[in-house]
């Protein structure tokens, strides 16, 4: 089943204050190996940033036919 997987990422917490890219790329690692274990799961996910704050969101829908 096709599905749209939609990326949200708010860089406005101290996490991301010295090196936003780095930050960032840690965010998105972490994220791709969770898929990889777990695989696209429909819903939303929460993604934290380097001190355990949710700065983001994945929601993951099956795209209609």
């Amino acid at each position: 089943m096709a599905e749209e997987v939609v990326i949200v990422v708010h860089t406005d917490s101290d996490a991301f204050a010295e090196e936003p890219a780095s930050e960032l790329a840690r965010i998105l690692r972490e994220l791709a190996t969770r898929f990889e274990q777990d695989g696209c799961i429909g819903g939303e996910k929460k993604l934290p940033d380097l001190n355990g704050n949710t700065v983001g969101l994945v929601h993951i829908n099956p795209l209609k036919e």
